[in-house]
């Protein structure tokens, strides 16, 4: 039985683009440990504010910080795949450079949502053992 034909063309519907957006985020998740772990870190982090029963506005950084790292992981993952498919894995200094300057953005976005995860957590917790 012959495979179906390759989708070279644009999407014609809002569900094709939708399962294309999909397959792309469940191969990031299942290629990249680094967004696994943030993965389980956001799972955490909500736990945890569930937990100490953190406010709305609380919830509405603590999201943010939790999408940005996760934008900000699949961007890193798009810049390493393209750089290698570019360079075909040689080794190249303008690669290089990309490539850190990608990982920068997400070392950066991690430091905010660190900063975040402690203005938040830190009264919390501090009200929660009081």
């Amino acid at each position: 039985m012959a495979s179906p034909a390759k989708q070279t063309d644009k999407n014609h519907t809002f569900l094709q683009a939708l399962r294309h957006a999909w397959a792309g985020v469940r191969v990031a998740l299942h290629k990249e440990r680094n967004l696994r772990r943030d993965a389980v870190a956001a799972i955490v982090v909500i736990g945890a504010a569930a937990i100490l029963r953190a406010r709305w506005n609380d919830w509405l950084w603590l999201l943010a910080a939790i999408w940005l790292v996760i934008f900000a992981e699949l961007g890193n993952t798009l810049m390493e795949d393209m750089v290698d498919f570019v360079t075909k894995g040689a080794y190249s200094p303008q690669a290089k450079k990309i490539k850190d300057l990608s990982a920068g953005i997400v070392l950066l976005t991690a430091f905010f949502a660190v900063l975040v995860g402690a203005l938040v957590f830190i009264p919390l917790v501090w009200a929660y053992f009081r």
